[in-house]
């Protein structure tokens, strides 16, 4: 803390550790200023724990099922990729099916549906939940086309695990 006088005003200026990570010191005449200073900024930190969904990358379930993200549109949050189930006991196994969905912040939610070129299982799955420490732990349900009541549909939980960080380059080593 250093006196300083501003013609006949007598100030106190306080240099904080914040005021260090903000390059200035605060100037005040009483000693409340400080502290508001350092709770708002306390309280206006996001988590590190925070994060959001990226393109592109893969993410896998419990069931060995792999959610491929392609692309997530800055402004809107648009997700597009595909999805490759590998669940026991469940149709349409191995092949690509294509996603659409949405991420905004750590909320994620994406569905397709269960026709390609090679198969139809004639159903569509969606998943909702949240992405947290590098997990996207979600709701499903999936609806069979027929289905006449709500009481058709399947549900359950996945949690998907970032398995790789899908990259575009080429595997080709470079030569230096």
């Amino acid at each position: 803390m250093t006196d300083m006088t501003f013609g006949s005003k007598s100030m106190q200026t306080y240099t904080l550790p914040v005021a260090n990570w903000l390059g200035h010191a605060v100037t005040t005449r009483n000693a409340i200023l400080p502290a508001v200073v350092v709770v708002a900024a306390l309280l206006t930190a996001q988590p590190s724990s925070a994060q959001s969904l990226t393109a592109p990358s893969a993410w896998t379930n419990q069931r060995g099922s792999t959610l491929y993200v392609d692309s997530v549109e800055p402004n809107t949050g648009k997700i597009t990729g595909h999805y490759i189930n590998r669940a026991a006991g469940y149709g349409c196994q191995n092949l690509a099916y294509p996603v659409t969905g949405w991420a905004y912040g750590t909320a994620v939610t994406f569905a397709t549906t269960w026709q390609n070129p090679s198969e139809s299982c004639n159903s569509i799955t969606s998943w909702t939940g949240s992405l947290n420490q590098g997990q996207i732990t979600t709701l499903w349900q999936l609806v069979v086309n027929g289905s006449t009541s709500t009481n058709q549909i399947t549900q359950g939980a996945d949690t998907f695990s970032q398995s790789m960080q899908t990259n575009r380059k080429s595997l080709l080593l470079e030569k230096q």
